[in-house]
C-alpha cells in the first residue's frame, strides 16, 4: 500500500491513527476497479475485463471462507440478529444521560473539547454492548482509582480497547488519542462516569449524541433523526418488498445509521418479533470523521454490518464510478436541506434527470440522487422542507412538475413541527418511486396536530406511528377492508387526500401537504370534541361553585366574628417577622443560573411569574436535576412556606401547597418559614394573608424601591412588623378568608371556562365549510393551463 501511495498520485490518501497509517478497503478496491489486469497475467477462471478489484475481492471472500466465518459487506466477524432502534428511552435513562452531560462535562475533560468527552461516553457505551467482559474489567478499575496517574492509564486502555475492538471489523479508530486528551479534575470523576454508563440499561446511543447536540447548541441536528420517524419511513418502504425477498438498503447522509440499522432490523423479523431467514444489505455514505467512527459503533451494538464509507465530496460530485453507481432497492435519507432562497442560477455539474436544480440549495439535489441510486421497481423515503413542496423558484417548479409527471412521487406526509434537536423548521416526509414503477396519484397526509410535547421537542408515540401506516394503507389499498377503515377513520385521526396529476398541474405541482388536504373535517371534529370538553369543565366548575356557596351558607362570615367585649377589643401584640420566622433570599445567579436549568430536569424552579394570584402556579416550566437539587438543598421549599418577590415587580407573596414541596426557589425569591420555637404558637396561614394585605405590598414596595438596583432585602423585610393575636383568633381568621378564597377561585374558574366554551361554541358554528386550498368555483372556471 505504502509503495503504490509513493507512486501513483490518484491513490487513496491513508488515515492516521494512534502513530500508524491504515487504507480504507473501500477505497482501495474502488482504486483498483479502475485498472484491469493484463490479458498475459489472466489466472484460470479470470475472464477478460477482470480487475484487480475483481481479483482482491474474491482472495478477500476466499480467506474469510477458509477462516469459518459467515461475513457480510464490511465485516471480519459475525453478527447477531439485527435490533431496531428502541422507543424514546425511559426518565431514568434520560436523567443518567442528563446527569452525564452536565457538570461532568467540564469536570472530567478539563481543556479537552467536549467532543472528546462525547468519544469518551461513546467508547465506554460501546464496549459495555460490544465487548463486555473487557468492559468490565474497566468497571472494575474505575472503582478503585485512587490517583489521577491511575485515571490517565484507565483513559488511554479505554481508547486502546476500543480501537483494537473496531480494527477488528475493519475500521480505523483513533480514540486513545481523543481520551488522552481529557483532563479529570479527580479520579473519582472519571469513575462517576463509568459508574453511569454501567447503569444504563437500555439503547440510549442516539439520546447520547442528542443530548451532545443540545447542550454544544450546534444546531446542526448533525447526528439525530428522530426514531418514531426511522422506523414510519423503515415500514412506508420497506413493506412492499415480500418478506423472504432480499433487499438492499442505501443511506446517502447515515448520521448516526439509524435507518440502516432499522431497516436490517426490519428485514430480520417480522411485526410479531419472529426471527426471519436473512436480512437487509445495507450501504451508507458519511461525510465527517467522527459521524463515521460514531454511527459504526452504533451499528455494531445493533447487529449490523458497519458498511459505511467515510465520502470527501457531495454524491453528485463523485466521479470515481464504483459503488456510486450501484443500485438499491430502497434508499432512505434525512439530508442537510436548505431554507435559504436560493438564487436564479441554475448548477451546471452532475447529471439531473428532473432538471438542474438552483444555486446555494441542495434540497432538489439530495431528491435526485436518491431516485439515481433506486433499482426497478424500488422504494425511497427522504426528510424534506415543507418549503420545497410549494417553492416558487423556476428550477424548484420545474423538477416538482418532472416528479409528478414521470409518477415518482407517492405519498407526501406533513410531521408536526419541532421534532427535530437542531430545527424548529416543519418538514414532511417524501414516499419516492422508481420511474419504472410510476403512480397515477400522489397521496397526501396531514399529521402535523400528532406527537406530544417532551422538553422543547415534541414526539410522535408508537400509537401515532401506527396511525400514520394506518392512514397510508387504507388510501393505497384496494381491500375493501381497508377501504371501509378509510371511510370510518376519514378526517379524525390523519386526515389525507389522493390528488390526482391533473389536479397537482392546476396546483403549480405543490407538493406539500397543506394545500392540499382539505382540513375541515379535521376541525370540525377538534372543534367539537373542544366544545364538548369545555361543556364538562364548565359543568364540573359550576358544580364545585355551588357546593363551595352552600359551605358558606351553612357557616355565614358574621359567626366566625367574636362578640364585643374587652377581650375581643384587646389589641394584638405587636412583633418583628424575623422574630417568628426565618428568611432566606434565594441562591445566588452562579449557583442556578441558566447554565444549570435544564428541560431534560425534573425538579421545578419557582421565579416570580410563577407567583400568581396569591398562589405558585403549576406551570414548571423552569427545571433543574435532582443532583442539582441536592446541592441547593438549604434552597428547597416546603408545604406551607411562604415566597415573595426579592427582585423585579413586588405583587403579593404565595404560600407553598403540598404538592410543590420540594421544589427550590430562584435567586429572585424570598423564602420564609416560620420556626421550629414558634410552630405551635404562629400560623403560617395567618402570616401569609397578613403579607397579602394591600398595605402591606405597599410596604414592601417601598423598602425595595429604596435600595440603588430595586431588591427586597432580607433584613428590611425581617423589621416588618406585623400582629400576633392568639392561636384561636389566627384559626377564626384564617378560616374566614380562606372560605373568601375558595369562592373566589371557583367564580374565577367558572369564567374561564365560560370563556372557552364561547369560544369553542364559535367555532364550531362559524368555522369556514370548505378548505381554502379547494376553489369550488374552479371547476366552472376556463383551464388557464396552455395546451
Amino acid at each position: 500500500m505504502t509503495g503504490w501511495e509513493r507512486t501513483e498520485k490518484d491513490f487513496p490518501a491513508p488515515r492516521r491513527s494512534n502513530g500508524q497509517d491504515f487504507f480504507r478497503w473501500s477505497e482501495v478496491a474502488q482504486w483498483l476497479d479502475l485498472r484491469a489486469v493484463p490479458p498475459g497475467r489472466l489466472v484460470d477462471g479470470e475472464p477478460a475485463g477482470t480487475s484487480y478489484g475483481d481479483r482482491a475481492r474474491k482472495r478477500a471472500a476466499g480467506a474469510a471462507a477458509a477462516s469459518g466465518t459467515a461475513t457480510r459487506r464490511g465485516a471480519a466477524r459475525p453478527y447477531r440478529v439485527p435490533t431496531g432502534a428502541v422507543d424514546e428511552p425511559g426518565s431514568e435513562s434520560l436523567r443518567v444521560v442528563a446527569a452525564l452531560m452536565g457538570d461532568l462535562v467540564d469536570r472530567v475533560r478539563g481543556a479537552a473539547s467536549v467532543l472528546d468527552y462525547l468519544n469518551l461516553l461513546l467508547c465506554l457505551h460501546f464496549l459495555r454492548g460490544a465487548a463486555p467482559e473487557r468492559f468490565g474489567a474497566l468497571a472494575a478499575r474505575a472503582r478503585v482509582l485512587h490517583s489521577l496517574d491511575e485515571a490517565s492509564e484507565l483513559l488511554k486502555d479505554i481508547g486502546r480497547t476500543t480501537d483494537e475492538d473496531m480494527r477488528g471489523i475493519g475500521v480505523h479508530s483513533s480514540m486513545q488519542q481523543a481520551l488522552e486528551r481529557l483532563e479529570p479534575r479527580t479520579a473519582r470523576d472519571l469513575g462517576k462516569v463509568v459508574e453511569a454508563i454501567g447503569c444504563l440499561t437500555e439503547d440510549v446511543f442516539g439520546l447520547i449524541l442528542d443530548e451532545y447536540e443540545r447542550q454544544a447548541t450546534l444546531g446542526s441536528g448533525e447526528f439525530f433523526t428522530p426514531r418514531a420517524v426511522v422506523r414510519l419511513m423503515t415500514r412506508l418502504t420497506c413493506s412492499p418488498f415480500e418478506p423472504e425477498e432480499p433487499l438492499s438498503v442505501y443511506d446517502p447522509y447515515a448520521r448516526d445509521g439509524g435507518f440502516l440499522i432499522e431497516a436490517s432490523a426490519f428485514r430480520a423479523s417480522d411485526t410479531r418479533g419472529r426471527t426471519h431467514g436473512g436480512v437487509a444489505r445495507t450501504y451508507g455514505e458519511t461525510r465527517r470523521a467522527d459521524t463515521w467512527r460514531l454511527a459504526t459503533m452504533n451499528l455494531l451494538l445493533h447487529g449490523v454490518s458497519p458498511s459505511l464509507d467515510l465520502k470527501r465530496t457531495l454524491p453528485w460530485q463523485d466521479s470515481s464510478g464504483g459503488a456510486s453507481a450501484e443500485k438499491f432497492d430502497v434508499v432512505l435519507s434525512n439530508p442537510p436541506f436548505n431554507m435559504t432562497d436560493p438564487g436564479r442560477e441554475e448548477r451546471s455539474e452532475g447529471q439531473w434527470a428532473f432538471g438542474a436544480p438552483p444555486v446555494d440549495n441542495d434540497n432538489f439535489a439530495w431528491v435526485q440522487h436518491c431516485l439515481a441510486r433506486l433499482r426497478a421497481g424500488g422504494r425511497a423515503g427522504i426528510i424534506m422542507p415543507n418549503k420545497a413542496g410549494n417553492s416558487s423558484h423556476r428550477a424548484d417548479r420545474a423538477i416538482r412538475a418532472n416528479l409528478v409527471e414521470r409518477g415518482c412521487v407517492e405519498c407526501v406526509i406533513a410531521l408536526p413541527a419541532q421534532m427535530f434537536t437542531g430545527t424548529s423548521v416543519p418538514v414532511s416526509v417524501w414516499i419516492l418511486r422508481s420511474p419504472t414503477d410510476p403512480c397515477e396519484s400522489t397521496l397526501f397526509l396531514n399529521a402535523r396536530h400528532m406527537g406530544t410535547k417532551n422538553g422543547p421537542r415534541r414526539t410522535l408515540s408508537p400509537a401515532d406511528v401506527e396511525s400514520i401506516l394506518s392512514a397510508y394503507q387504507s388510501r393505497t389499498s384496494t381491500d375493501p377492508a381497508l377501504l371501509h377503515r378509510q371511510h370510518a377513520s376519514d378526517g379524525i385521526a390523519v386526515p389525507g387526500a389522493v390528488v390526482s396529476r391533473a389536479d397537482l398541474r392546476r396546483s403549480d405541482y405543490s407538493l406539500n401537504p397543506l394545500d392540499h388536504v382539505a382540513r375541515h373535517n379535521e376541525e370540525k371534529a377538534e372543534a367539537a370534541l373542544e366544545l364538548s370538553r369545555a361543556r364538562e369543565q364548565l359543568h364540573a366548575a359550576e358544580e364545585y361553585l355551588h357546593r363551595v356557596q352552600e359551605a358558606l351558607a351553612r357557616r355565614p362570615l358574621e359567626a366566625r366574628h367574636r362578640a364585643p367585649g374587652p377581650v375581643a377589643d384587646r389589641q394584638a401584640p405587636m412583633v418583628e417577622l424575623a422574630s417568628v420566622c426565618e428568611i432566606q433570599a434565594g441562591p445566588s445567579y452562579s449557583k442556578l443560573g441558566k447554565k444549570q436549568r435544564t428541560a431534560d430536569g425534573t425538579v421545578p424552579v419557582v421565579f416570580p411569574r410563577h407567583l400568581k394570584d396569591r398562589r405558585v402556579t403549576d406551570e414548571a416550566d423552569e427545571r433543574v436535576t435532582q443532583g442539582t437539587a441536592r446541592r441547593l438543598g438549604a434552597f428547597e421549599l416546603h408545604d406551607q412556606d411562604i415566597v415573595c418577590v426579592r427582585s423585579g415587580a413586588i405583587t403579593q407573596p404565595a404560600l407553598v401547597q403540598p404538592s410543590q414541596a420540594g421544589w427550590l426557589m430562584s435567586p429572585n425569591i424570598i423564602r420564609l418559614r416560620v420556626t421550629e420555637r414558634h410552630a405551635g404558637r404562629v400560623l403560617p396561614e395567618f402570616l401569609f394573608h397578613y403579607l397579602c394585605l394591600d398595605e402591606t405590598v405597599a410596604w414592601m414596595q417601598d423598602r425595595a424601591a429604596a435600595t440603588a438596583a430595586p431588591s427586597l432585602r432580607s433584613e428590611s423585610l425581617g423589621s416588618l412588623r406585623i400582629p400576633l393575636p392568639d392561636l384561636v383568633e389566627q384559626h377564626e381568621t384564617v378560616a374566614a378568608l380562606n372560605d373568601l378564597d375558595a369562592l373566589d377561585r371557583a367564580h374565577r374558574t367558572v369564567a374561564a371556562c365560560v370563556r372557552r366554551t364561547r369560544t369553542a361554541l364559535a367555532d364550531t358554528l362559524l368555522a369556514p365549510r370548505t378548505h381554502p386550498a379547494f376553489d369550488p368555483l374552479a371547476h366552472d372556471r376556463p383551464d388557464k393551463e396552455t395546451p
